[in-house]
């Protein structure tokens, strides 16, 4: 069953809806994600590309991730509000910023990546698994 969720920037000037009920549902503590979320970790949810869209002007900056392939960082081009990115290594998702939906009381993290990179002041007691890289699909 699919439903539509929405989201936006801190503007207003991009938006990005989906329908797919995301597969996964992660907390990352990779670096890249704690400098883009000025924060020690990004929750994320990784769901199938098919019935995403995006209203509005996109910055992308895109870095070669862990997996050595592109990972593609998509913010409003006004604010700079982080809102997405794809991984040219899990061709067929987005990974979709869980700060970014306008309705975010849903989302259940089911793990934490890049534990290995969290900060040591951040104590992870949650019972959740944690992972060094992203866990194979």
């Amino acid at each position: 069953m699919s439903t539509n969720r929405t989201g936006r920037c801190l503007c207003g000037n991009a938006s990005l809806s989906f329908t797919e009920q995301p597969e996964l549902t992660l907390f990352c503590h990779c670096e890249d994600c704690q400098r883009t979320s000025g924060s020690p970790f990004s929750v994320e949810l990784m769901a199938s590309d098919k019935g995403f869209e995006t209203i509005g002007e996109l910055a992308t900056y895109t870095v070669t991730g862990d997996s050595g392939k592109q990972v593609h960082r998509h913010s409003c081009a006004t604010c700079g509000s982080a809102l997405f990115l794809h991984c040219e290594a899990d061709p067929g998702y987005v990974f979709i910023k869980a700060g970014a939906l306008d309705d975010a009381s849903w989302v259940r993290p089911e793990m934490h990546i890049f534990a290995s990179c969290k900060q040591p002041w951040v104590k992870l007691d949650d019972g959740l698994p944690q992972y060094d890289r992203m866990p194979p699909q």
